[in-house]
């Protein structure tokens, strides 16, 4: 009896202790159930409308252009001379614009030597001019004293025995020292013409080294002056680019090269023409030289009124005018994509990223040839992100479908 009390109260106390957390979780799952059942369904979304990104276009037009190479070049003389005497002196008077910056024409007399020793030697020349000529006359008379008693002597002698019976070497003699004292004037006439130091051509004056009372000799330096006539501009080019220059000849002049300082105001250039091509590359770029010519730098004769004078030593920014290519489509250098690619704009409002023929690649400009078609919109905005197909508008577009104010 006590045995079975005690097993009733052994199990009485397993259940009070399993019961209640079994039936907490038959009553939680009971009402999971009944929330999953009970729970509104969700709806499908629907899928979010492209947007088309705001663009801006250019429409492709075939054109025919020269292809422009641009470059910068340093202004140098193309003649520069130091002027020296030819006899030495003390120098009497100089040019008033034998100066730095000073212009001379061609045949002025930029500097005069104390010419009195020179006027000395032509008189003492002219002098012996005078005695040999005069003993010439007197040599001549008894070359007609001598024929006289020669012909009536009416001997047969040999030409030598009658040659200094005529006094022939007297007479030659005569002769030499006539034409030896015209030798000595005509030298001493050109030294003194000498004394008056003459400009061999239009020039600027870059430096004087004398001046007024300073002894000088034929090695003296009295200035050093530059040619105006014309100036030599030295470029560099990419080796790519000498295909589309064109090098002056002997009827036609070179490629055009619009030459310009960049202090001028916008709009203002020189023109020169590319004459020659060196037969090396520059150094440090491995770049071609080319030589450009600029006529009447100084803008003096009338020509070129109204044109800005350049300066010697100028640094110019220069565009060269090469051959031009017929039925090419002209981008700016921003409007080409990565690997030669430009973006167009389809009449669906598609993007399309299309390969293109490059014609020429300059730094201001690049001429396709192929892989455009007139009519086309091509697209210059840049776009992050861009993909192949994406959808595109414009601003007109947005113009036109927005609605008429009433």
């Amino acid at each position: 009896m006590s045995a079975n009390n005690s097993a009733k109260t052994r199990l009485r106390r397993l259940l009070t202790r399993v019961l209640p957390p079994l039936l907490v979780l038959v009553v939680a799952v009971f009402g999971a159930g009944k929330l999953m059942s009970t729970a509104p369904e969700a709806g499908r979304r629907p899928a979010p409308e492209r947007q088309a990104r705001l663009v801006e276009t250019v429409t492709a037009q075939p054109v025919s252009l020269p292809v422009r190479i641009s470059a910068w070049g340093e202004t140098r003389a193309a003649r520069e001379v130091a002027l020296t005497p030819q006899v030495g002196g003390r120098i009497q008077a100089l040019h008033g614009e034998l100066e730095p910056g000073g212009f001379l024409i061609a045949g002025t007399v930029a500097a005069e030597i104390d010419s009195r020793d020179y006027e000395l030697q032509l008189q003492r020349a002219r002098s012996e001019l005078a005695r040999a000529e005069a003993e010439l006359a007197l040599e001549q008379g008894q070359q007609a004293v001598a024929r006289r008693e020669y012909e009536l002597l009416g001997r047969n002698v040999s030409e030598q025995e009658k040659n200094l019976i005529l006094r022939g070497p007297q007479l030659r003699t005569a002769q030499a020292a006539v034409a030896s004292a015209k030798a000595s004037v005509a030298e001493a006439e050109l030294a003194l013409a000498r004394t008056r130091v003459t400009v061999p051509f239009d020039a600027l004056v870059l430096e004087r080294h004398v001046s007024p009372g300073a002894q000088v000799s034929s090695t003296t330096e009295i200035a050093t002056l530059a040619g105006t006539e014309r100036w030599w501009v030295e470029i560099a080019v990419p080796l790519s680019a000498l295909p589309w220059i064109e090098t002056a000849r002997a009827d036609t002049p070179g490629s055009q090269v619009r030459l310009r300082d960049v202090s001028w105001p916008a709009g203002q250039y020189r023109e020169g023409h590319v004459v020659r091509r060196y037969g090396s590359v520059e150094e440090q770029g491995r770049m071609a030289r080319l030589l450009v010519e600029i006529e009447d730098p100084l803008a003096r004769e009338a020509e070129h009124a109204g044109e800005l004078p350049l300066l010697l030593g100028s640094f110019l920014q220069a565009e060269v005018v090469g051959r031009t290519l017929e039925n090419v489509y002209a981008l700016e250098p921003a409007w080409l994509r990565e690997n030669d690619r430009v973006w167009i704009m389809s009449d669906a409002g598609e993007l399309e990223m299309r390969q293109v023929e490059i014609a020429y690649r300059g730094e201001r400009q690049v001429l396709v040839r192929g892989g455009l078609n007139a009519g086309e919109r091509l697209v210059v905005t840049p776009i992050n992100g861009a993909t192949e197909g994406m959808l595109l508008r414009t601003a007109d577009a947005d113009h036109e479908d927005a609605p008429n104010a009433s």
